[in-house]
């Protein structure tokens, strides 16, 4: 297994699924599921309830295997690290502006906390069929007999 090649796709396409579900549940454009569900006039309430619960197994499916992968100090550092690398990447996004307001530094910090948890959930999910590409050890942890 660790002479295979390791195939960047899955990475990829797991970075996508988390920051496609992450911003779908919030973001601060207004168009997402906190901004739907919170609407009271707009859509059909049992869609909505329906709704909620499947993104309510699909975070606890996510965090159930990120928490398997990266146990709690793995989970803080990773958090620190996501946090570390939004802000780097969102400093270089604010540079280029010359008026900063309350209101765009707010919004920089909703993006940096989104993609933080965005990282970090993809990382988590990807972390143990890296490790087994990169080393050629099964993650043991992870079967119950």
């Amino acid at each position: 297994m660790a002479n295979e090649p390791l195939p960047l796709a899955f990475v990829f396409a797991r970075f996508l699924f988390s920051f496609a579900l992450v911003f779908a549940t919030y973001n601060p454009t207004g168009y997402s599921f906190y901004h739907w569900i919170t609407d009271f006039g707009e859509g059909l309430l049992s869609l909505k309830v329906i709704v909620a619960l499947t993104l309510t197994m699909i975070y606890y499916m996510l965090f159930r295997v990120v928490f398997a992968a990266f146990r709690r100090s793995g989970t803080i550092v990773g958090g620190l690290a996501g946090v570390l690398f939004a802000t780097e990447l969102a400093s270089v996004v604010a540079a280029r502006q010359s008026q900063h307001s309350w209101h765009f530094y707010l919004l920089l910090s909703q993006y940096v906390t989104l993609c933080a948890v965005a990282i970090i959930l993809s990382l988590g999910v990807s972390w143990s069929h890296l490790m087994e590409r990169l080393t050629g050890q099964l993650q043991k942890r992870y079967v119950r007999r």
